[in-house]
């Protein structure tokens, strides 16, 4: 009877270590696959429908006969060494199809529903009942948790890696159950055991002929030492590509064609960060400056242009404030960069004398910066790598205990935009009021912002800014003229000026000491005039009302803004995929 009570319980220990076993892998695979595609699909996209394509999968295999519990374990093994192959294969072309709603939701329900639908089916061949349980949110429940760790604890283990690894656990566990079923078998022998586990090791050997032949390997070069990379069928360049905190972060180059022929874009360097670009400058023969002055360089020496976006330069007219006193002296001695990007700001700021402190998220975009665009070494006590939430908030503790070493900043350059979107909790009132308390009583805050103008999102920007700081202004960056219509139906980079003085916000002309030999800084510094954008233009404001404006202030409690800007996002994947060419998108 004891006998019995103790294999009971054995066995229904083994069925709830097996299953919670399979929901763990479960969700390392969906966590490790969401990070193989976002580089192609973005955030947004990715996310969109991937939940509904995991719930709809699992309810198919509760609802399905199932297979036998060796079987379903080598498809499995299969189908996870095939991963790394069919999560880019897969995705590069249904993303050629440029939309972001069906290009990632192709690739969802080809790579991604399989692995859940038999991993499902594995745990229901254990124990249906216990399965139903474990597995109620099912790879959902530990992806967030461990997307978190992986963060945390920066580990860097690639896909491929995470991918490789399960799938030989699925062979390796296969192979014992066939070689445990052959020592039970009266009628099997040596034979047919060995050959059972030398058939189980095919899949292995199939998917390293894969990866080592060139035809079928992806050209992504995280684990790569080979750099620089030239793609063999266009005019590309990958300088550096690197695993970070917030994605993968590469350094390219688009080269002038070597056959004379001509594409749209060309000579320009670009820092990238999954499916979104951070900046870059031109390169090459499109390096040009007022006066033929020396150019900026990199650590190798290589001449850099102008920055490819207008914004970064825009953000600089935060100097040309004089309508308060200590502007009008011209001493704006301490700057703040919040999110760093190629650094375009925060050099024009050290070249202008200014004592210039960085608040980087990322690691690999502060060395890009340092290594691959000219920012300046601003000194090891000007660089702080981590969130720009708890490092405003612990400065903000500190100057409220009146720690002698707290900077208040003259000058805030806040710009955060990427992928299409911007982090919500860097544009709530708390984070706006922190700021502020750092900021000294007449100093100026430039906050990037891109979207359509009347969108939910920037009204909630607009407004909430102004609750913040009294007053605000704010141009667009667009080298042409732009139409009204444009403003509502096209994205457009917004600067927000803002201050907490009670003085009016007035720009003096730009000097040519200003524009530190830059032909874009002349136009977009000497045209600020033409670039205002009104606040009417964003809020409606013969349809507004107080309960209107409380809809749109962000706070921690209540902030939609993640919520507001996904079809925006959805639109600016699509407006890169137009811009920038696929392969661009497809190495890294």
């Amino acid at each position: 009877m004891s006998t019995n009570t103790g294999s009971a319980a054995w066995t229904g220990a083994r069925n709830s270590l097996s299953i919670l076993a399979v929901s763990v892998a479960l969700s390392l695979f969906t966590t490790a696959y969401e990070k193989a595609v976002i580089p192609l699909f973005a955030s947004v996209p990715t996310l969109k429908y991937l939940g509904h394509i995991v719930h709809t999968s699992t309810a198919f295999a509760v609802i399905t006969p199932n297979l036998s519990s060796s079987k379903i374990i080598l498809i499995l093994g299969c189908l996870l060494l095939l991963a790394p192959h069919t999560s880019y294969w897969i995705s590069l072309h249904a993303a050629r199809f440029r939309d972001p709603i069906y290009s990632p939701l192709i690739t969802h329900a080809l790579v991604l529903a399989p692995l859940v639908y038999f991993s499902v089916s594995l745990a229901m061949s254990i124990d249906p009942t216990l399965a139903l349980i474990v597995l109620a949110a099912n790879a959902l429940q530990l992806r967030p948790l461990l997307m978190l760790l992986f963060s945390v604890v920066s580990l860097d283990a690639s896909n491929t890696v995470i991918f490789t690894a399960l799938g030989c656990v699925c062979l390796a566990v296969y192979s014992g159950i066939q070689v445990d079923v052959g020592r039970r078998s009266t009628h099997s022998n040596a034979r047919n055991t060995r050959s059972t586990v030398v058939f189980s090791v095919i899949p292995l050997i199939f998917a390293m002929l894969l990866s080592l032949n060139p035809v079928f390997r992806s050209p992504t070069l995280v684990d790569s030492i080979v750099t620089p990379y030239d793609s063999p069928t266009y005019p590309l360049r990958i300088l550096n590509s690197t695993q970070s905190k917030t994605g993968i972060v590469v350094v390219g180059e688009i080269l002038p064609p070597a056959d004379g022929s001509s594409i749209p874009l060309h000579s320009i360097r670009y820092l990238r960060v999954s499916h979104s670009l951070l900046g870059g400058v031109w390169i090459g023969d499109q390096v040009a400056t007022i006066d033929n002055f020396p150019p900026l360089t990199d650590q190798d020496g290589t001449p850099l242009g102008d920055s490819i976006y207008s914004a970064f330069v825009l953000q600089e007219a935060v100097r040309l404030v004089s309508g308060i006193p200590q502007g009008t002296k011209g001493e704006r001695n301490h700057a703040l960069i919040i999110g760093l990007g190629t650094g375009i700001s925060a050099n024009a700021f050290a070249q202008h004398g200014m004592a210039t402190t960085i608040v980087e998220i990322d690691p690999a975009v502060y060395d890009a910066a340092r290594q691959y665009f000219g920012l300046s070494d601003p000194g090891i006590n000007n660089v702080f790598l981590q969130d720009a939430r708890g490092w405003v908030r612990s400065r903000r503790a500190m100057a409220e205990a009146e720690d002698p070493s707290v900077i208040k900043y003259d000058v805030v350059v806040h710009d955060c935009f990427s992928g299409g979107g911007v982090p919500e909790h860097l544009f709530s009132i708390e984070f706006w009021n922190d700021l502020k308390a750092i900021l000294s009583p007449e100093g100026v805050v430039a906050v990037n912002f891109a979207g359509k103008l009347a969108s939910d999102s920037s009204q909630a920007i607009l407004v909430t800014l102004l609750r913040a700081f009294v007053q605000c202004r704010a141009f667009h960056d667009r080298i042409e003229p732009i139409s009204q219509e444009e403003f509502h139906t096209h994205f457009v980079n917004m600067v927000f000026f803002c201050s907490p003085s009670p003085t009016p916000l007035i720009f003096r002309p730009a000097v040519e000491e200003d524009y530190l030999h830059s032909y874009l800084r002349r136009h977009i510094l000497s045209s600020l005039d033409k670039r205002e954008i009104n606040h009417a233009q964003i809020r409606d404001n013969s349809v507004w009302s107080a309960a209107t404006e409380e809809k749109f202030v962000l706070t921690d409690a209540h902030n939609t803004l993640n919520t507001w800007q996904e079809e925006e996002a959805l639109e600016h994947w699509k407006l890169m995929r137009e811009i920038v060419p696929d392969v661009v998108w497809e190495t890294y």
